[in-house]
């Protein structure tokens, strides 16, 4: 008997909400990152690939491996005073690129404003944000897996508007043969700032990107917002979109979902495998549909569900992929 059944179905209509605040640890956070925080978080992972499909050639300009941003957010939570403040994790995988900056963007309802830039500096520290040199650029490479830690932090008051605002983080890695890597990691948050209430309304779901020269955007989404904050058990139905990009992007050529893969392993852990096809999973263009899994056949604890959308890109010999992974706790 299979464990999870697909439907591909209309989206349903999103209404703008935030979750309810609760003080702890950040679901799926991975040991670097103990932190409790004032309201719940969960530690979501956004991928950016660049690497060939089975039938194209594997070398040094079709390869150049992923690109992660992974943070414990407040996703839809509401932050009142202070500073929103952010651990994002930088991981580069088999990713030849000399990595460059991550910046923290606020998007309201009519502006979109770059508050914070991160250099990623091989010689940093953890869980600082280092300013740039007398070049302005990073130096972070990497052979084989690494990762870096960085800290953002800026004041509420940086948002325009109250309500539900959007945080994008970027992270730019130039690669050796003069094309560029971007991942995109978009969210949103309740914001009480005292000033005029308008809720960001442009695609304000969870959304993660890649970004390629010449392919240009591919992004997995989920569009069941807030991400579960407690427990899920018997049949939980998310929504997800692993579509085309609007904008002139590649379209969507792949589309897998699998529950726990490992991808950085050796060899690679494909998890269990919901959905692996051609084409995009919801409808076109830039849809969405639910995903039914029946949590009973999964061990009690957290777990990750991994979205990927591959855009096949005839013209450079390879394949730009936009992945997004978030942690879900089973209680059968």
């Amino acid at each position: 008997m299979t464990a999870v059944a697909l439907a591909c179905l209309g989206m349903p209509v999103l209404v703008p909400g935030t979750a309810q605040a609760a003080p702890g640890p950040c679901i799926g956070a991975p040991a670097a990152d103990g932190t409790n925080y004032a309201e719940t978080r969960q530690f979501v992972d956004t991928q950016a690939w660049w690497v060939p499909d089975v039938d194209q050639a594997n070398n040094s300009t079709t390869n150049t491996g992923h690109v992660h941003l992974g943070a414990c957010i407040p996703e839809r939570e509401t932050i009142s005073s202070g500073n929103l403040t952010v651990k994002v994790r930088v991981t580069l995988h088999d990713n030849p690129g000399k990595a460059n900056y991550v910046s923290m963007v606020f998007k309201t309802s009519d502006r979109e404003t770059t508050v914070q830039k991160c250099y990623l500096r091989a010689t940093a520290s953890n869980f600082s944000c280092p300013g740039p040199a007398s070049n302005g650029k990073g130096d972070f490479v990497c052979s084989g897996t690494c990762e870096r830690w960085l800290t953002f932090s800026q004041p509420i008051s940086s948002f325009n508007h109250s309500g539900l605002q959007e945080v994008r983080f970027r992270a730019f890695v130039p690669e050796p043969d003069g094309k560029e890597m971007v991942a995109s990691f978009n969210w949103q948050v309740g914001i009480q700032n005292g000033k005029s209430p308008s809720n960001v309304s442009r695609y304000p779901f969870l959304r993660g990107k890649g970004w390629y020269t010449h392919a240009l955007y591919c992004e997995a989404s989920v569009r069941s917002l807030p991400l579960p904050d407690g427990p899920v058990s018997g049949i939980w139905t998310p929504v997800v979109g692993l579509t085309t990009h609007p904008d002139g992007s590649l379209p969507a050529t792949h589309s897998f979902i699998a529950i726990d893969p490992d991808f950085h392993g050796s060899p690679p852990n494909r998890g269990t495998v919901l959905w692996d096809a051609a084409g995009p999973y919801g409808p076109e263009p830039f849809g969405a549909a639910p995903l039914s899994i029946d949590t009973r056949t999964l061990a009690n604890g957290v777990h990750k569900l991994h979205l990927r959308t591959s855009c096949r890109d005839n013209t450079l010999g390879s394949t730009n992929a936009g992945v997004t992974v978030i942690p879900f706790t089973v209680a059968n």
